[in-house]
């Protein structure tokens, strides 16, 4: 009888350690391949003594996706939400949290955790300016899944542009088949490394010849022989002014993503 009931207690324990949860924590969360959306439900309790009703969700990302199965929770009893999250260009551990507001005001919001891992399919970094190139992904996990390259340089200095790419597969014989970019501010030259990766030089195009001044945004599209990732978009902007180094350069505020590319959310 007393190890039933020591039976009883643990697995009530471990039922409520994943109420607002999808698991206990990072140290257990699943991994998805890049390719594979991250699709979790989690039970929600309502903790309080009388019967509650959901006002709105607040996530910590845009790209949640979100349901409820009931708005209307009884006192100390569970409703199940719903989440989903696009895993393209993610890499290494995720957490994200969802805020339930209660129509009450005078109640707390229910806070919700998820943890998951992602397998990259093509992990693309950016190499630190005057950092080596490695045969490893950077250690910092701020360069890491780069997407989006931020210049500021004057026209008469365009010898100074440079960022470096690096990507990289499991894939055997992984390769950058070519690169389509029209811009005309940079060239971008793809070289095979030791290791397997690959590094994508960006220079200035035509670093003697002074570019008009102006916000230059602009997409190149990487190229690859995986199945599952065959196109990369890459956003590239350059602020071109004479003011370069007088004024900070704030690409969120003065340089809106491009239309035509998703978010990436780090």
């Amino acid at each position: 009888m007393r190890w039933f009931l020591i039976l009883i207690c643990a697995v009530s324990a471990r039922a409520a350690d994943l109420e607002n949860a999808n698991v206990a924590g990072p140290e257990t969360a699943p991994v998805y391949a890049e390719h594979v959306p991250f699709a979790t439900t989690v039970q929600i309790r309502n903790p309080h003594d009388r019967a509650v009703k959901i006002e709105r969700l607040d996530a910590t990302c845009s790209c949640m996706h979100l349901e409820v199965t009931d708005q209307f929770i009884l006192p100390h009893q569970t409703t199940v939400m719903q989440i989903r999250v696009d895993n393209a260009n993610r890499s290494g551990p995720q957490r994200m949290g969802v805020s339930v507001y209660l129509t009450d005001p005078d109640l707390e919001a229910i806070d919700v955790q998820v943890w998951w891992k992602v397998t990259p399919d093509v992990a693309v970094d950016a190499i630190a300016p005057r950092s080596e190139i490695t045969t490893a992904r950077p250690t910092d996990i701020a360069w890491r899944d780069i997407y989006k390259f931020v210049a500021n340089e004057r026209p008469d200095e365009l010898n100074r542009l440079s960022k470096r790419m690096r990507l990289e597969s499991t894939l055997p014989d992984f390769t950058v088949t070519s690169i389509d970019y029209v811009g005309a501010v940079w060239a971008l030259t793809p070289a095979k490394q030791s290791d397997g990766s690959w590094i994508i030089t960006a220079v200035a195009k035509n670093p003697a010849v002074e570019l008009p001044e102006k916000l230059y945004e602009e997409l190149a599209t990487v190229h690859t022989n995986h199945p599952l990732k065959s196109a990369i978009q890459v956003q590239f902007v350059a602020n071109i002014t004479r003011k370069a180094g007088s004024k900070a350069f704030d690409p969120f505020e003065d340089a809106p993503p491009l239309p035509s590319m998703p978010p990436v959310d780090k």
